[in-house]
């Protein structure tokens, strides 16, 4: 059998036009960013415009109803919910000392009773001066804060053009779907085009269908320990929220991380405002799960458990936070490609023998 030299050039020059693609791309990290910004903008509302589309509305008032909602809120946002959390982080700055008293008195009965229980431990004493190591934190970090309030500045202005570039590139993206669908397509021979299309929409509906529904499930998420937790007197219930709200996003580890802050600002009123903190976390977490996730994502990825958890992890190991979001996300797109080029391929190896 002949060695396959067309299949080994055409796999060289692939590879050598995605190095020269990324470091190409490594040189204009705003462009890129506004571009993928606006990617996931059109992929996380396509769902919803083609819901409306199935109802029967233009394809460009579909568009338009999306995006002045979503404009609306955003305001409403910027206008509303900020200066109410600014408000809560700064009764948080007030209260620091009270937080750091309450966490060392409990580290204090913490190693008290060890002591007790263990004799033979050497456990150190005294617990841990969080008012000294908080408040060197704090000198260290209005330091650095005022000395690059130019670089503040710029920065400000650069993401607010980024995020207005980006919602203008993914108003063109929905409109103009099917004609970048054909562009793309045409890099393939003719006989391979229908089926770069069903990939394409494929992918397109993967993660459009997690961006938005992940949106929506954390949005109701945080709604709800908010409203809960300003009923029973938490003081920061918006701030709380806010936090549960993006946390939940990141699977798996975002429960535990909204859970842990929760602990450190429900501190200043006693255990008992933390029990019932954390019992309506996590009740809220789990109806969540089992009832929102089910009913407004469904299964829109399509990947194991063991896999979300590799993904998730090595996303989060590679790229942080980014990849603690977009780990499952990702992985569902291995899943699809593998199916649409790795399984024919196999099978092809396979029919030979």
């Amino acid at each position: 059998m002949s060695f396959p030299w067309r299949r080994a050039v055409m796999l060289g020059a692939g590879v050598l036009l995605a190095v020269l693609a990324y470091f190409f791309a490594m040189h204009i990290p705003r462009t890129l960013a506004v571009f993928i910004i606006a990617a996931f903008i059109a992929a996380g509302v396509r769902p919803i415009v083609k819901r409306l589309e199935a109802m029967r509305v233009p394809k460009a008032l579909a568009i338009a109803i999306v995006f002045v909602v979503l404009i609306l809120l955003v305001v409403v946002t910027l206008l509303v919910i900020v200066p109410l959390m600014i408000v809560q982080i700064q009764g948080i700055a007030q209260n620091l000392p009270a937080i750091a008293a309450a966490v060392e008195a409990w580290t204090i009965s913490v190693e008290t009773s060890l002591q007790m229980h263990f004799p033979q431990m050497a456990i150190p004493t005294n617990g841990i001066d969080l008012t000294h190591i908080g408040t060197g934190g704090l000198q260290r970090f209005a330091g650095t804060t005022l000395g690059s309030v130019g670089q503040i500045l710029v920065g400000t202005a650069t993401g607010l053009f980024v995020a207005f570039a980006s919602l203008v590139l993914s108003i063109f993206f929905l409109l103009n779907d099917a004609t970048i669908a054909d562009g793309v397509a045409s890099l393939f021979p003719a006989s391979r085009r229908p089926i770069a299309h069903k990939l394409l929409t494929e992918i397109a509906g993967t993660f459009g269908s997690y961006i938005s529904g992940q949106v929506i499930v954390s949005a109701i998420t945080g709604l709800a320990v908010w409203v809960l937790s300003a009923v029973i007197g938490f003081k920061f219930a918006l701030l709380l929220g806010v936090i549960v709200a993006i946390s939940y996003a990141i699977p798996m580890l975002g429960s535990v991380i909204g859970q842990a802050i929760a602990i450190v600002l429900c501190a200043p009123q006693g255990w008992w405002m933390v029990l019932w903190v954390q019992v309506i976390i996590f009740v809220v977490e789990r109806i969540s799960d089992n009832v929102l996730v089910p009913k407004i994502m469904g299964d829109s990825v399509g990947v194991s458990p063991i896999a979300v958890m590799f993904a998730v992890f090595a996303g989060g190991e590679l790229f942080g936070i980014p990849g603690l979001l977009l780990g499952i996300p990702a992985a569902a797109l291995i899943k699809i490609l593998w199916r649409y080029f790795v399984d024919p391929w196999l099978s092809a190896q396979l029919d030979r023998r």
